[in-house]
Parts: structure tokens; C-alpha cells; sequence
């Protein structure tokens, strides 16, 4: 499944997201890449769907913090958040089947705001950055 097509679209609705400019779209795009990779491809460690969700919605919660500045969130009302326009806007096959539902739940369970794990690979990522 290509996304190339789809490039602009995505990095829009990231964009969307800040209010400067992101930090790197090149590096930006590969990341989503590699998310949909890992997340689309074989199920190789047999995790769950669950599980694999939640590990792609880390993913691109990475790249959004890492990107725009912001941590990813959710809203209980009937507008969506920056995040979720930006999840949405990555295409993945039907049987990976993304709702709101399944994105709100993935994001609580995250807790982006008070996982160390999180603010490890977020200032890893940074670190990279500043080494370039």
C-alpha cells in the first residue's frame, strides 16, 4: 500500500497541527512510513490488534509531539482534535480498521502526558534533531 500519493494530505493535516512550520517533513514523512509499515505488515510477535493499534498510535503520537510541539489528545465532544485529523488522514488497509473510538482509547491508554517511555523516545527524538 502506497502512501505517496497521499503525501500531501498527510503532511498537511500535520501542519495544521502548529503554528510555525514542522521540524523536518522529510524525516517527518519517513517516520509515518515506517509507522504504517510496522503496523500494516505481518504479525510477527502475534500481538493482538489491540496491541498493535496502540503501538501505532504511539508511533505517530511520536512524530506529532515530536513534530508540532503539541501532545496528542482527544476530545470527548463531536470535533475532532489535531491528532486525530492527522491519524485519519494516514490511509490503512480495511482490516486495520481505524475508528475515533479505537483513537480516543489509544490515547488514554498512552497517556503521553505521564508515560516515561513516552517522554524517553520524545527526547530521544530530539536528540537525533540536534545531532544532524
Amino acid at each position: 500500500m502506497g502512501l505517496g500519493t497521499h503525501r500531501e494530505q498527510i503532511l498537511a493535516a500535520l501542519r495544521s497541527a502548529c503554528r510555525a512550520s514542522l521540524r523536518d517533513e522529510e524525516a517527518a514523512w519517513r517516520a509515518i512510513e515506517k509507522a504504517v509499515a510496522l503496523a500494516v505488515g505481518p504479525n510477527r510477535d502475534g500481538a493482538n490488534r489491540k496491541a498493535r493499534l496502540d503501538e501505532y498510535i504511539y508511533r505517530l503520537s511520536l512524530i506529532y509531539a515530536h513534530q508540532t510541539g503539541a501532545m496528542p489528545g482527544f476530545t470527548n465532544s463531536e470535533s475532532e482534535t489535531h491528532f486525530e485529523r492527522f491519524a485519519f488522514a494516514i490511509p490503512v488497509p480495511a482490516e486495520f480498521k481505524i475508528t475515533r473510538n479505537l483513537i480516543k482509547a489509544a490515547i488514554r491508554r498512552l497517556d503521553a502526558k505521564h508515560n516515561l517511555r513516552f517522554g524517553n523516545d520524545l527526547k530521544a527524538m530530539r536528540g537525533e534533531d540536534a545531532a544532524e
